[in-house]
């Protein structure tokens, strides 16, 4: 290609990806380069660490690469407020796109193609993704998993759950400046609930387009130390169901509902202010009320069942 045409060729677009870490030195170089090797796209990765005690940042300092760009290292407590601080202070002014990463996953080196393609085509406000859950074996191989996050979105699925990982969110400039407007001033954001969940929700009740794409987009790696996981197996269930009897999950629930209410954009406020006191109290009629929503709750049937067993059962 000549220069004149290079110089008229345009750019590609930019997409700011916010990693939150700590001390994440053993996975974090293989989870940087698969970021900054995006096919068709330039890349910024903006990195916020929480008081790492190992080599995590002189590893992405060592990589000698002006796109990596480390804030200001504070200690911020849990994964939730280091994006959230990622958020509200990350400089995305000239990007296309937003998205998140994990320390420890791997992206597939087409993710970002794929996926601003999709919010191209369908006029979209934010796209996420199912995801290959991976466990690296004794012997040097791998076990991985199909996860599926894909299953239609439902009226009131953002009361309960995300759209799948953040780390597949991908939001066009436009909106993330729209949730980080409210996550940096609105008094209802609380900030214990997972950021991923609350960038959904926010995005959903103010009617953003949100689709969640079937075709994985990252390795998403399983080990010991994963704030949250692939959610399978025995342990997984039994994990949710201590969720359930602390209280905790729905009391998220019933936060992340008066905010929705508060912000709702497409006709849902008063709905969703009725539906919020349910989640506060625990008594016969507030089940019965929340069961008669499970279909609008969860996107996944066992899930479904699973909270219609709950709440029939006094559990939840």
């Amino acid at each position: 290609m000549t220069d004149e045409h290079a110089a008229s060729a345009p750019a590609l677009p930019l997409v700011a990806v916010l990693m939150a870490t700590h001390n994440g030195a053993r996975y974090v170089e293989e989870q940087a380069r698969s970021i900054l090797d995006q096919q068709g796209v330039r890349v910024r990765l903006i990195v916020s660490d929480d008081a790492s005690t190992d080599a995590t940042l002189e590893i992405l300092r060592g990589l000698g690469d002006d796109r990596v760009v480390v804030l200001e290292p504070g200690r911020f407590g849990s994964p939730q407020a280091n994006f959230l601080r990622l958020i509200r202070d990350a400089d995305v002014s000239d990007a296309a796109a937003v998205a998140f990463a994990d320390q420890d996953d791997r992206w597939h080196l087409d993710r970002f193609a794929r996926q601003l393609a999709l919010i191209e085509e369908h006029g979209l406000d934010a796209v996420s993704s199912s995801v290959t859950a991976f466990w690296p074996q004794a012997d040097g191989s791998e076990r991985s998993q199909y996860l599926e996050k894909s299953q239609p979105q439902t009226e009131l699925d953002y009361l309960l759950e995300s759209a799948g990982p953040g780390c597949t969110f991908v939001l066009t400039r436009e909106t993330f400046e729209a949730v980080r407007d409210v996550i940096a001033a609105h008094p209802l954001v609380d900030e214990t609930v997972p950021h991923d969940w609350i960038v959904y929700a926010i995005a959903r009740a103010t009617d953003r387009r949100w689709r969640i794409d079937p075709t994985p987009t990252i390795d998403y790696r399983q080990h010991g130390g994963n704030a949250t996981g692939a959610n399978k197996g025995l342990s997984a269930a039994l994990s949710r169901a201590r969720r359930l009897a602390s209280g905790d999950y729905r009391r998220q629930c019933a936060s992340i509902a008066r905010l929705a209410a508060a912000l709702a954009t497409n006709g849902t406020g008063d709905r969703l202010a009725r539906i919020a006191p349910l989640f506060e109290r625990s008594d016969r009629g507030s089940r019965a009320a929340l069961r008669r929503l499970v279909p609008e709750l969860r996107r996944e049937p066992a899930e479904r069942r699973w909270l219609d067993l709950a709440l029939r059962l006094g559990l939840w």
